[in-house]
C-alpha cells in the first residue's frame, strides 16, 4: 500500500532480496520506479549478476525503471540522518515510488541509543507518508514482537525455513498488515527460477463458497453399479474409493472418467501412474484412453509423490479444472496429499476445503485410497481424513472362500440418496468393469457345487 512501511524479517538465504527485487520489476512491469538501496550487502555488481538468473529480471528496466544505490558510506559518515536525507534525495531525483532498504540491522547498529532507532523509524512512515510512497525494509535482526521497528510501521512480514527430518521446507508469516485483512499462520513458500511462490494455506482461504447443487446423476461407468446407487453418482459430489492395493480401484477410476466428453471434459490427477502407463492399464479393460486424450475429453496430470507442497497441488489442481471446464474428476492416490503435507494435523481441513471448492466448480470427484490390509473384518477399516468429507464411500475388498479370493465391492454410504446393502462381486477384464452377483449368491453356488462334488464322490 502507499504511504506505508512494511519489514521483511528473515535470517541469511531465506529469500528476503529475491522477494523485494522480484516486487521491485513487478512495480517496473505496472510502469512505475523502484529505488533498491543497500547498506552492508554485497554489491551491485554480484546481485544484478544473481537477478539475471530470474524469470522476473528484465534488462530493459534495469537503470531505467529500477535504480541501486549504496548508502553504505553515506550511513559511516552520516549517520542515520545522513541516511534519511540519502533517501529523501534519491527518491526524488529518480520519482521513485518504491523504496527497499536492504540492512536495516546495520542502522540499528550504527544507532548511537535504542531512542535515536526509533525516531529514524519515525521519520521514515513520515517521508513515506510526504512523498506518497512505498518503503520496504528488509533485516536478519532475530529481534522479536515487541522490538520499536515492529511496533511502529505499518507491517510485518517473516520469511523463514524449518526442516522436518531430511526435508527443508520454507514459509512465510504475515504478523501485521494495518488497514487490511490478512490471513495469519505460515504458508508455505518456495523459491524457483521465477522467483518467490507464495501458497496461502488453503482451509484459510475463503469460508462463503455455495456448493453447486443438482438433483441429477453422473454414471460411475462401471456396469451394474448404477443399479445399487439409484442411476449413478450425484453431480457435484464427492466420491471416496477405498481398497487394498490391487483390488482394482484405478481401474474403477478409469472406467468412470472414461465416461467423459469433449462437451464435459474430465481429469485425472495422480500421484503413482504417468499417462503412458494408464492409458496401458484403460487398454487392459478395453477402455482407448489416448483417444479421449487426442480427442480433449480427459487430461491426465501427474505429479510424483516426492517433496510437493501440499497447497500448490491444490492450486494447481483448480487451475487445471477451471482450465480445462472438467465436470469429472479422478483424485488417483488421494495418499499423495498426506505425503506432500508438513504438517499431516491439516490434511482433514484441507480435504475439507478442497472438496468443497470443487463442489463449488460444479465437479464430480472420486478419490481413490489405499486401506492397509487386504483382507479383514469391518473393525480394521480406517478411510482417513476423507470419510467425514465424502458424501459417497465405496468400498472394495477381497473375499476368500474355498481357497479362491473374490473382489468385492459395497456401497458403504451415500447421503440423501438409497443404495443397495448388499455386498457384490465384481469382474475386471478386457470387457471391463462389472459388477456380477452378490456374495450371497456366490456362497450359495459354491455350497451347491460343493454338494455336487459329494454326491459324484
Amino acid at each position: 500500500m502507499p504511504r506505508s512501511v512494511y519489514i521483511i524479517q528473515g535470517g541469511p538465504g531465506e529469500g528476503k532480496t529475491i522477494l523485494a527485487n522480484q516486487l521491485c520489476y513487478h512495480r517496473a512491469s505496472q510502469g512505475e520506479r523502484s529505488l533498491y538501496v543497500t547498506l552492508l550487502a554485497e554489491t551491485h555488481h554480484r546481485l544484478i549478476r544473481h537477478l539475471r538468473a530470474m524469470e522476473f529480471m528484465r534488462e530493459q528496466a534495469l537503470g531505467d525503471s529500477v535504480y541501486y544505490e549504496s548508502a553504505f558510506d553515506t550511513l559511516r559518515r552520516d549517520g542515520l540522518e545522513g541516511v534519511l536525507r540519502f533517501l529523501i534525495r534519491n527518491t526524488r531525483d529518480r520519482k521513485a515510488s518504491f523504496i527497499v532498504l536492504d540492512g536495516l540491522f546495520a542502522l540499528e547498529e550504527s544507532a548511537e541509543t535504542e531512542r535515536s532507532f526509533r525516531e529514524f523509524i519515525n521519520d521514515l512512515s513520515v517521508f513515506a507518508d510526504m512523498q506518497g510512497c512505498t518503503v520496504l525494509l528488509l533485516t536478519n535482526s532475530e529481534r522479536g514482537a515487541g522490538s520499536p521497528e515492529f511496533t511502529m510501521v505499518d507491517g510485518w512480514i517473516e520469511l523463514n525455513s524449518e526442516d522436518d527430518e531430511c526435508r527443508s521446507f520454507r514459509f512465510l508469516c504475515v504478523h501485521k498488515f494495518r488497514g487490511s485483512g490478512f490471513v495469519s499462520g505460515r504458508h508455505m513458500l518456495a523459491i524457483d527460477g521465477r522467483g518467490v511462490h507464495v501458497y496461502p494455506r488453503l482451509e484459510a482461504l475463503r469460508s462463503d463458497l455455495v456448493a453447486a447443487v443438482s438433483d441429477g446423476r453422473i454414471s460411475s461407468g462401471v456396469t451394474g453399479l448404477d443399479d445399487l446407487m439409484d442411476g449413478g453418482f450425484p453431480r457435484a459430489s464427492t466420491t471416496a474409493l477405498v481398497g487394498p492395493t490391487g483390488v482394482g480401484k484405478t481401474s474403477f477410476g478409469l472406467s468412470f472418467i472414461c465416461q467423459s466428453t469433449p462437451e464435459e471434459p474430465g481429469l485425472v490427477f495422480g500421484f503413482y501412474e504417468d499417462a503412458r502407463r494408464l492409458e496401458r492399464r484403460a487398454a487392459a479393460i478395453g477402455i482407448d484412453l489416448a483417444a479421449l486424450m487426442t480427442s480433449g475429453a480427459v487430461t491426465v496430470m501427474h505429479f510424483p509423490p516426492t517433496e510437493q507442497i501440499i497447497d500448490s497441488l491444490a492450486e494447481q489442481l483448480l487451475k487445471a479444472v477451471r482450465r480445462t471446464g472438467a465436470r469429472r474428476l479422478l483424485v488417483d492416490g488421494v495418499d499423495g496429499f498426506r505425503q506432500a503435507a508438513v504438517y499431516p494435523s491439516r490434511l482433514g481441513r484441507f480435504l475439507s476445503m478442497l472438496t468443497s471448492l470443487l463442489r463449488a466448480e460444479g465437479v464430480t470427484t472420486l478419490f481413490t485410497a489405499e486401506l492397509p490390509e487386504l483382507m479383514g473384518g469391518e473393525q480394521q477399516i480406517n478411510f482417513m481424513p476423507l470419510s467425514p468429507i465424502a458424501e459417497n464411500i465405496v468400498l472394495m475388498r477381497y473375499a476368500e472362500i474355498d481357497s479362491r479370493l473374490h473382489r468385492t465391492v459395497s456401497i458403504m454410504k451415500m447421503r440423501e440418496s438409497g443404495f443397495s446393502p448388499d455386498v457384490h462381486e465384481f469382474c475386471l477384464d478386457r470387457d471391463g468393469f462389472g459388477v456380477r452377483r452378490t456374495m450371497r449368491q456366490v456362497r450359495a453356488q459354491g455350497a451347491v457345487d460343493a454338494s455336487r462334488g459329494l454326491g459324484d464322490a
